[in-house]
């Protein structure tokens, strides 16, 4: 009996810490919307929208971002013991504020729901980090009435396979298009031994933006490194009472970002600011960062001192901390050996030897379903390369996600890799873009600006200068193609169709879909199985037994991978799926192709018209970039990426008793060509049973002047005026 009031007691004890901790949310969250709709912005005050942006689907009337950060040292007692350590805090906010104009049905169910992040607190051995966050929202009608938004009526939303992604949705009802939303985000924050998370600000959106303005106010005790971007303005600086930095930046009449072929991290102005509290004892704070105050646009030269700061231990030659295949592969301690007699004996290359190093730690991460961090595979590529004696020089570089390497504000925004000489130089990058060959290029790096390691004592006499850039290689079409080869027999109205897609270079994303774990594992396996070695997981009865469930499993979700892409190539699913299988990975740098078949059947791509059959010849090429009317005016450049060709080979076996209509032939026959790229189709009878289409499309450049893209455009429409083509089988 007394266990059961103790319980009785104790969940009541908890209902009510609950009810009061909901309450003081309340409290907060109320708090907060009061002082933020107070506040005096006279951009949210604006009423009209210019005549330009009249048939926007949105318009963004304004943006503020408000940050505060303030330091508080003290003292304050050590997790779980009597000891007391040096406390470094930072309280501070951030506000994002925006108003904005909905159009038109498609903004009205764009901002009809709003995602934010729920309360989080972590904490580490002497540090923490609280952040408290509270949401408003307000509609303001075309009338000039206000109606408030009850933000407690949100949803929890798990995500995650374990469920640890926590969010909050919020549905507005009452939304009506011609309604101005007035809605901010807010986040309070304690940090102790903890830096505040980087922030970067893009000053560009997919609605234009009538105002958008940035305030800032940080201790001088503290210091603040930002870089302005891609023609962002800089701030104007101040300093208030308490000596304070206060920065200002404000911006008017932007722009939307284009939908098609933009990079904002390349092209929209922004703004990223990092805040480091120096006496930090638990967090580590880059050397640049070791003197309080204000570093506006730094040389990008001491953010790159950081960088070989936290990493010349392990990338200065010689560098060796354990081998992972030796301590993962069965027979493990054989491969280096191997590799450096073969080498040796003039068998096989550095490079060579490289890339089996490359693709053997791949195999590794992925068949221990470790996660795939990029720093801990440059160091461990970097490691198992001393180890191997293969002659490398390390360097460091940036993906096109981030800013350049000669703009660099974060260290953690480089990449490390190792360059192997041959007949031309490999440079050998953590695999950022999925399952590449050894000889791949990521994508995102093509073209960037990289930095080659040196000894401090000679960067110390030599700094580095523009002439200490190495700019890395560009691809060409021909290494960027995906070839698709279709076999189609018409049988009544059914078409059975056997397809081969092969990837090489910056196309072999498409296929990176319907890979399994087998797949991949099996076809690392398959080629390491080379120079007289026998490649193997080392595992026990149970993590084999559980890699065997996987990929059963995995065989089943692969069908439905498989009869999505086919969904994804036509427009429509298939009326009968037959099979699908991987023939290469796309690992191997000698062919490095990506290949997969697959063979099903498609029920409305022929019809009977009388007598006779049509057949939707277009549907037969894969689904194609459509240019919406919104699009057609362009002032910004075209990023590509990178250049690339498709080609589609299609051989149709025609029906016993239907022979193909001559001048419904002809006119497959298209050629559009010009500097940006080209779209040619080549149709021929061969025979009387069969009829063979040839199609080829194909970019140029990784990245075009807008004076260029009314060429593009014409590329694009006869790809997607071709995809309506038909063709006539007469009855015989």
């Amino acid at each position: 009996m007394k266990k059961v009031i103790l319980t009785t007691v104790a969940l009541i004890s908890a209902l009510l810490s609950y009810a009061d901790s909901k309450e003081d949310y309340r409290r907060f969250t109320d708090t907060i919307r009061a002082e933020v709709y107070a506040m005096e912005l006279p951009a949210f005050n604006v009423k009209e929208i210019p005549d330009k942006y009249r048939n926007e689907s949105a318009v963004i009337k304004a943006v503020y971002e408000d940050v505060d950060a303030k330091k508080k040292t003290g003292f304050g007692r050590m997790s779980g013991t009597l000891r007391f350590s040096r406390k470094a805090q930072v309280q501070g906010s951030h506000l994002t504020r925006m108003l904005i104009h909905v159009n038109d049905k498609a903004a009205l169910e764009k901002y009809s729901e709003f995602d934010f992040n729920t309360d989080k607190k972590t904490r580490n051995w002497d540090g923490y980090a609280k952040n408290r966050r509270a949401m408003g929202v307000r509609l303001i009608k075309p009338d000039g009435r206000t109606v408030d938004i009850d933000t407690s009526e949100f949803i929890e939303v798990e995500e995650g396979k374990k469920g640890e992604k926590k969010s909050r949705k919020l549905a507005i009802p009452g939304l009506e298009t011609g309604d101005d939303i007035d809605v901010f985000f807010y986040t309070e924050s304690k940090l102790q031994n903890v830096h505040p998370d980087p922030m970067v600000f893009t000053l560009r959106d997919e609605a234009p933006i009538m105002n958008y303005r940035i305030h800032c106010v940080v201790d001088d005790n503290l210091t603040t490194q930002y870089r302005t971007l891609n023609g962002a303005p800089d701030f104007t600086v101040s300093r208030d009472e308490d000596k304070n930095y206060v920065l200002d930046l404000e911006m008017t009449d932007i722009p939307k970002e284009p939908r098609l072929w933009y990079n904002s991290d390349q092209q929209s102005p922004m703004v990223k600011i990092h805040i480091f509290n120096r006496r930090n004892s638990d967090d580590f704070t880059p050397r640049s960062a070791r003197k309080d105050g204000l570093h506006a646009n730094p040389d990008a030269t001491l953010i790159q001192e950081d960088v070989w700061d936290a990493r010349s231990w392990w990338m200065q030659p010689g560098s060796v901390s354990g081998s992972m295949p030796q301590e993962y592969i069965r027979d493990g301690k054989k491969i280096g050996k191997t590799l450096q007699k073969l080498m040796k004996d003039g068998k096989i290359t550095a490079q060579q030897a490289a890339d089996y190093t490359y693709n053997i730690l791949c195999y590794i991460y992925i068949a221990k379903r470790g996660a795939l961090n990029n720093l801990s595979f440059s160091k461990q590529f970097n490691y198992d390369l001393c180890s191997f004696k293969i002659p490398q020089d390390p360097g460091i570089s940036t993906r096109d996600s981030y800013e350049p390497l000669d703009q660099l504000i974060n260290l953690n925004h480089t990449l490390v890799f190792a360059r192997v000489s041959g007949d031309q130089p490999r440079y050998y990058f953590p695999p950022v873009g999925g399952i590449l060959a050894p000889s791949d290029l990521p994508p995102s790096l093509q073209g960037r600006k990289v930095l080659m390691w040196r000894k401090y004592k000679e960067r110390k006499k030599n700094p580095t200068t523009d002439a200490d850039y190495i700019t890395l290689p560009m691809t060409s079409a021909a290494d960027n193609r995906n070839v698709t080869s279709v076999e189609a027999t018409i049988d009544g109205t059914s078409l059975s169709i056997r397809r081969e897609e092969a990837y090489t270079g910056a196309t072999k994303s498409g296929g990176f879909r319907v890979l399994s774990e087998e797949d991949i594992n099996e076809g690392y396996k398959a080629w390491l199985n080379r120079y007289g070695l026998t490649v193997d997981i080392k595992e026990n009865k149970k993590e084999a037994a559980d890699r065997q469930e996987r990929y059963a499993d995995g065989r089943n979700e692969q069908k439905n991978d498989f009869k999505e892409e086919i969904k994804a190539y036509h427009g429509t699913d298939a009326s009968e799926f037959s099979s699908g299988s991987v023939t290469s990975i796309g690992i191997d740098p000698s062919d490095p192709e990506l290949r997969y078949n697959i063979s099903y059947t498609m029920d409305n791509l022929v019809k009977r018209a009388g007598k006779n059959l049509i057949l939707s010849a277009g549907k037969l090429m894969s689904g194609q970039i459509e240019a919406l009317p919104s699009d057609r005016w362009r002032t910004d450049d075209v990023y590509l990426r990178t250049p690339r060709e498709y080609v589609t080979r299609i051989s149709l076996k025609l029906p016993a008793g239907y022979s193909v209509n001559a001048r419904s032939l002809a006119a497959l026959d298209t050629s559009v060509s010009n500097e940006t790229g080209g779209f040619t189709v080549c149709a021929s009878a061969p025979s009387a049973d069969l009829v063979n289409i040839e199609i080829t499309k194909r970019y140029n450049a990784h990245l075009l002047s807008a004076s260029d893209w009314s060429d593009l455009l014409k590329v694009l429409d006869a790809a997607n005026t071709w995809q309506g083509s038909t063709l006539i089988l007469d009855k015989k």
